[in-house]
This record gives C-alpha cells, sequence and structure tokens, in this order.
C-alpha cells in the first residue's frame, strides 16, 4: 500500500541514504495511484464480483469476468490503496458492460448516488470514487451531460431511481408501475411515450401503492398513438407536465356507464349505440377544457345517453338508425359547471 512520507519525513539529518532513497520511492509511487499522473491504465477482470487493483495506477480499465456481455462490481478490494485514494472506472468493451453496484454489502463495497447502480455501458463513461475507511464513495461520475437513453418497451414494468431522464417509448397496451415516490427522490424525471399507432392500446401509469399522479391513483398516457407524459416526482407523489402531443382520437368501448379521462385527449368516439348509456362520467375536467364525443346509433337506433350530473346542454341526441351526433362540451368557471351543445349529423 503506497502512502506518502511524513512531514519533514526527508529533512530529517537523521535520514540514512536507504531511507531518503526509500521515501523518494514511496512519493513516486503514492504519485502514480494518482488519477490522471501519467501512468498506464489497469486492465482489471471481475472475478466473482470484485477486482483487485495493484496500486501502480489510479485509472481503472474493466473487463467482464469471462468476457460476458454484462456483470456486476460488486467489490473493489483495498489492500493496495490507502484511506483517501481516488479511482477512476471505465469499463473496456461497449458491448461488454460493467454494472457496478450500490451497497453490495462487505468490505470495498461502493455507495453511488442517486442510492441505485451504475451502468458503464460506453467506454466514454466515468466513475470516480474515493475510499472512505473499508468502503468506497462516488465523488463523480462522466462525462457530465443529461443522460436521456430512449428505451423501447412493449410489456409491463416498473420504473426505478435509476431510470431518471429516460424516454420510454412504449408499443403495447401495457402498465408502467413506479417504485415508491422515497425511492425515486425529489427531482426525478422520465418520459413515457405510447407509441401504440392506429389502436386503442392505452399506457397507464401506476403509482406505487396508495401514492398519486396528478392526485389520480392511475392515469392514462391515452388511448392512441402520438401522445406522452413527462412524469416528476418531489419525494412524496408524481406528477405529469402535460401532454407529448394532443391525441387525434380517443376510443371508448361502448357500456351502459361510460368515463373518460379530460387529460386523455380533446376528440373521443364511443363505440356504437346497441343500448341505452345510462351513465356518462367525465374526470379531471378543468376550467376551459374542450371535449368533443362522437355517438352513433347502430341499426336499431332510438338508443339514449345521459349526461355528466350538473351538464346544461341544448339540442338532443339524434335517434334515427345509423345516425351520428356530436356532443360539444366545456368546462365553465361561471357556474362551475359543465356547459355545451348536441350536433345531429344527417345519415
Amino acid at each position: 500500500m503506497s502512502q506518502l512520507p511524513a512531514v519533514n519525513y526527508l529533512t530529517d539529518n537523521a535520514r540514512t541514504e536507504g531511507e531518503f532513497k526509500a521515501g523518494l520511492e514511496a512519493m513516486l509511487a503514492a504519485t502514480k495511484q494518482i488519477p490522471g499522473a501519467g501512468t498506464p491504465d489497469l486492465a482489471l477482470t471481475i472475478a466473482a464480483g470484485s477486482i483487485t487493483p495493484a496500486g501502480s495506477g489510479g485509472v481503472l480499465v474493466v473487463e467482464t469476468e469471462s468476457l460476458a456481455a454484462s456483470d456486476d462490481l460488486a467489490n473493489i478490494i483495498q489492500a493496495n490503496y490507502p484511506d483517501g485514494s481516488l479511482l477512476l472506472l471505465r469499463n473496456t468493451n461497449a458491448a461488454r458492460v460493467v454494472v457496478v453496484k450500490h451497497a453490495a454489502t462487505g468490505a470495498g463495497q461502493i455507495f453511488l448516488d442517486r442510492n441505485a447502480d451504475y451502468v458503464l455501458d460506453d467506454t466514454k463513461k466515468f466513475l470516480l470514487i474515493q475510499r472512505r475507511g473499508t468502503d468506497w464513495y462516488e465523488v463523480f461520475r462522466g462525462p457530465s451531460r443529461p443522460q436521456m437513453p430512449v428505451v423501447a418497451k412493449n410489456a409491463n414494468f416498473t420504473v426505478q431511481r435509476e431510470d431518471i431522464g429516460k424516454v420510454f417509448v412504449c408499443t403495447n397496451a401495457i402498465t408502467v408501475s413506479f417504485a415508491a415516490s422515497a425511492a425515486l427522490g425529489n427531482g426525478f424525471f422520465c418520459t413515457v411515450i405510447n407509441h401504440n399507432y392506429n389502436t386503442a392500446n392505452s399506457v397507464s401509469l401506476d403509482p406505487n401503492g396508495s401514492e398519486t399522479i396528478d392526485g389520480e391513483a392511475t392515469t392514462l398516457t391515452s388511448l392512441n398513438s402520438g401522445t406522452g407524459k413527462l412524469v416528476v416526482c418531489d419525494g412524496i407523489k408524481l406528477f405529469s407536465m402535460n401532454d407529448y402531443a394532443v391525441p387525434n382520437r380517443v376510443l371508448v368501448s361502448f357500456a351502459s356507464s361510460i368515463s373518460v379521462n379530460a387529460t386523455d385527449g380533446k376528440y373521443f368516439e364511443v363505440g356504437t349505440l346497441t343500448a341505452n348509456i345510462t351513465s356518462f362520467t367525465i374526470t379531471s375536467f378543468s376550467v376551459g377544457k374542450r371535449l368533443r364525443v362522437r355517438f352513433v346509433q347502430d341499426a336499431t337506433g332510438g338508443r339514449t345517453v345521459a349526461l355528466p350530473a350538473g351538464a346544461k346542454v341544448s339540442g338532443s341526441l339524434a335517434s334515427a338508425a345509423n345516425q351520428a351526433s356530436w356532443l360539444d362540451l366545456t368546462f365553465t368557471l361561471a357556474g362551475a359547471r359543465i356547459e355545451g351543445f348536441w350536433t345531429q349529423i344527417p345519415v
């Protein structure tokens, strides 16, 4: 283990020539441990989750065990580096990912920012750590640039703290769950995009447990493609920052009781009326928000549609077989109610 000599060690008149030389060698060895001191990078291969750097350099180039596509680095053995030492890590090859584990337990474990693993998947990415007692602590990671990788998803998944900044492009009807807000942390953000072209596939955002997003237990990014939400966390709950794009059409399956969320879009098409709609609910309707809803009678006709509670609407639903109608609604502050009108479309 290389350490600098004590202050005034070399100027002591009692120092022998041999001791003086040993002191200079110790200074040289300790200097070589400083990242960027001009020494060659140390090439190391993970063995059972750990590496043992030799102490002859401060920049470590880490290879996966048996050239695996991905390998965990849980512990860095400290035998050759004194307390306070700095190490700069990168991986050997972008095709072989080194996952630096957070708080994996044991001597030489690594404590990382955000309390989450850090993935070295590019030889241009670095991690600077410092020894403090029996552990290593992250000092800096780089390059210092926004990390917003685009990740395709086609099955249910859970967003974790290490996913900060990611853009998830969803290509199926899936549920995006979130880790607890306390674990995500104040300032966490990510973007979820629904990329289901020409389908009614919805992407649901589901907060952890009883937590909420925009005050709701769950919410939909949309019922068709091209919409998304920037989701942010304050450490207690989640918020969405408007739609990525307003959907052209939101499909609502016919049922005797229907509900639409005003944050999902502006234009809704309800499936063909094969019976009466006895309950019609609109959630998250905000002042000034305008919705248009299309209804169409089946070949029998004469079906009816109940209006949302408290709504004041002029005109009436068209009743002829196969006839379409438009319901145009706006939530007004004056009177705190929904106001609108029916438009009957010729068959």
